[in-house]
Parts: C-alpha cells; structure tokens; sequence
C-alpha cells in the first residue's frame, strides 16, 4: 500500500523505506512508497499519486479551464469549459462564439505546457497577443484522471 511518487528522470522503481525518502516526503504519511518514472504515466512533471487498486488502470493529469471574466471581448464567454492534457493539448470542449477567437487556445495551450502547478485551483488573465485589451480570466483546474 501506500503512495508513488512519480519524478522527473528518476530511474529507481524498487519500493524505499522512509529512511530514504520519507524524512523529505511533503505528505507526511511515513508509508513505504515507491518511486516510478513520470514517463510513465505521461508527465514530465513530479506529482504523487495513490497507489491504483487495479493494475490497468490509466493515470492522466488534466486540466479543466474554466472563463470565469472577459474585458474588451463583444461576446459572453463566461463559463465556458475547455479541459487540456498535460502537455497543453486539447482534449474536450469547444468555445461557442460568433466568430473565431483562436488566439484563446494557443495562449492557454502555451501556459499549460510549461505549468507545474500540481492540483488545486489556478486563477490566470491571459491577453490576446495581437490585440492587448482583450483580456480573458480563467481558473485552471489541474487534476490526475484515471481511466
């Protein structure tokens, strides 16, 4: 039992004792754990996860995006949902406007290539880049999935 950590190129897979990793542990749960490739799992990116009760179970980190406010935008966005991989990918949604406003997904697909924030509740203001003004604020929602 217990929990893996799951970090960026570490390359042991043997179950450690909390003399070795536990006094360090953020969780604080002094259980035996054992560590896993983040490849493994698709993330470049630490993050503990609990151990899955059944062996084929798919472990994904996702990210729902949520517009909560817009400035400078002629239309109601608020409330729409986007939800992207871990890699910045969209997964699921699609904004409903009048008109194309791509510059939202690449802003939001760039932002969360390079996140790290592990679980929990982001708020983030992205800008258009051509256009300064328009502004969208959105809580970003990142999550591990299992399938």
């Amino acid at each position: 039992m217990g929990k893996h950590i799951v970090e960026k190129n570490y390359h042991r897979l043997d179950p450690v004792g909390q003399d070795d990793m536990c006094a360090n542990c953020s969780t604080a749960c002094k259980t035996s754990c054992s560590r896993k490739l983040a490849q493994s799992v698709g993330n470049d990116i630490s993050y503990i996860i609990d151990e899955p009760t059944d062996k084929e179970v798919v472990i994904d980190r996702l990210y729902d995006v949520i517009i909560k406010d817009v400035d400078s935008i002629p239309c109601d966005l608020k409330n729409q949902k986007l939800v992207f991989d871990v890699n910045g990918k969209l997964i699921e949604g699609e904004l409903k406007t009048p008109w194309r406003m791509d510059w939202i997904y690449s802003v939001i697909s760039n932002f969360l290539s390079e996140d790290s924030h592990l679980s929990g509740t982001k708020s983030v203001r992205f800008n258009n880049p051509e256009e300064d003004d328009q502004i969208i604020v959105c809580d970003v929602v990142s999550y591990i999935h299992r399938k």
